[in-house]
Parts: C-alpha cells; structure tokens; sequence
C-alpha cells in the first residue's frame, strides 16, 4: 500500500500519478485527503475528510488504508460491514489516543504529577463532542480480454472522472458542477452507513483512456469548463489533467487559486491510465 506525493509507478500493465497541494502549503499537518494505492496497483481510494469535523483527517487515512488493504467486495452488504469495521478500529484507536492524553495532562513537563488542566483543553473538550467524518472514493481495477475493467463506488463528492482521449465520458458519482454543494454526503465514525447511500459505477478501459479520482473542489472546477456542452475549450482542460506532472499541477492549482477559480482546499487527483502496448 502506497500513499505517495507524485508517481507510484506502472510495471502490473497501468501506470499511475498521485498529484497533491494542500490548501495551506506552509501547514502540510493539517491536510485531510487521503489517497491509499495497493502495492499491485489494483484497488485505489480517495478520501476527503471533511473540514468542520474533529481529526477528520486521520479518519480518512485509515478509511483510504483500510480499503486497499482489506479488498471489500462492492456488495452493498460488504461494503456496510466493511464501514463497520473501520469504525470499531477507529473507535478503539481513538481511546487509546485519548488515554495517552490523559496520562500525559496529569503528568507536568518536569515530570512531577499535576492535575492541572492543559491550555488547550477547550479544544479536547470541543473534539470529545465531534465526529470525525470524510467523502469515501474506491475503485479496483481488473484485466479484461480486451484492456481493463473497473469497478467504483462512492459516498460523498470526490469524483471518477472517465477519459476518452481528449473528452469526457462519464463523471461518477456527480456528472454535473451543479451538483457541488457545501454538505456532501460523509462516512462518519459514529454512525453505521445505510446502503442505499452507496453509488456505483462500472467501466472498461482501453489504450485511449484514463481514469482520474479527483477532490470535490477539482472536480467541480474541470467539470464546469469540461463537459460536453463546454465548446471546443473544454478538451484543453483534459490535455493538461492528461499530461500534467507533479510541477505542473502544482502551478495549475496555484494559478486556479490565484484566479479564485476553484476553492482553496486540499486539492488531490489520482491518475490511472493502461501502458501503451508493444
């Protein structure tokens, strides 16, 4: 399991990109997507904690992690009791994060016991009464007689975005930036998820293709000036998300920033695309 800041790689017959910036470059700590890549290039998640929620970054980890590495089915089922056990794995991760913290208010700098409260206390008791909370994106990648086929699903707005050369095919799970808004649907640590809740999309792959997994705020940006209605500009946006390296989309999004084009927020695309033939 990877989860890298530039390419992981080709070698299994795909290559694939990881492209990165975080909202606020001069705090990397405090980003919140989490992308998870299987060691066999295979199964990929894209995770988006949401802001307004307590360690949300940390939850989209291990919800990214645990995807690539326990391999659920896409069984509405599966995927319910796989959800389930992230949440008792977080859950006990948790006490144990908040029972180290709790010895180590006791316990004053110069090692003499004190039951003085820490003066960040108001943000322990705040985080006690949040949730951790994230968009959920997987997909896993099979060989098919001719190309590749694959699976998605999805709970929230990070988006699969299925290329053919130069135009888009389809957008999974929302296919138009209208459907952006600011209360997307999240996995939460504390409560179960409700099948009906989880969409789904098949696909297949050939040598002209390219699947990208893409944060809400990109998504939105490249679907608003990409889709098939957008004129003959919209195939230069699929050009650059194609071609880009890691330099380059580093200044994209600075320059979309800068332009107040797309929404300040931890920006990540994940790029999946077969390796030519020989």
């Amino acid at each position: 399991m990877s989860e890298p800041g530039v390419g992981v790689g080709a070698g299994t017959g795909v290559d694939v990109h990881v492209y990165r910036v975080p909202a606020t470059p001069e705090c990397p700590e405090e980003w919140r997507d989490a992308v998870a890549v299987s060691g066999d290039r295979r199964a990929f998640a894209l995770c988006d904690g949401a802001s307004s929620a307590f360690r949300a970054g940390p939850w989209a980890r291990l919800l990214a992690r645990e995807y690539v590495t326990e391999g659920p089915d896409h069984s509405p089922e599966s995927l319910v009791h796989w959800v389930d056990r992230c949440r008792e794995k977080w859950s006990e991760r948790e006490a144990e994060r908040r029972k180290g913290n709790a010895a180590a208010a006791v316990m004053g700098a110069d090692g003499q016991e004190t039951h003085r409260r820490p003066a960040d206390f108001w943000l322990e008791d705040a985080e006690a009464r949040g949730v951790a909370k994230a968009t959920f994106l997987g997909v896993r990648l099979r060989p098919a007689p001719e190309g590749w086929s694959f699976e998605a699903v999805a709970v929230g707005d990070s988006c699969l975005l299925h290329l053919r050369g130069d135009a888009l095919l389809r957008a999974f799970p929302l296919g138009d930036a209208a459907l952006f808004g600011s209360h997307p649907d999240l996995l939460s640590a504390a409560e179960p998820l409700a099948a009906d809740r989880i969409h789904h999309y098949r696909g297949r792959l050939d040598g002209q293709d390219t699947v990208l997994l893409v944060s809400d705020a990109l998504a939105e940006t490249l679907l608003t000036h990409g889709h098939t209605g957008a004129g003959p500009g919209a195939a230069a946006w699929w050009q650059v998300v194609r071609q880009v390296d890691e330099p380059a989309f580093e200044r994209l999004v600075t320059e979309l920033r800068e332009a107040r084009a797309i929404e300040r927020d931890d920006t990540t695309m994940i790029r999946i695309r077969p390796r030519p033939e020989h």
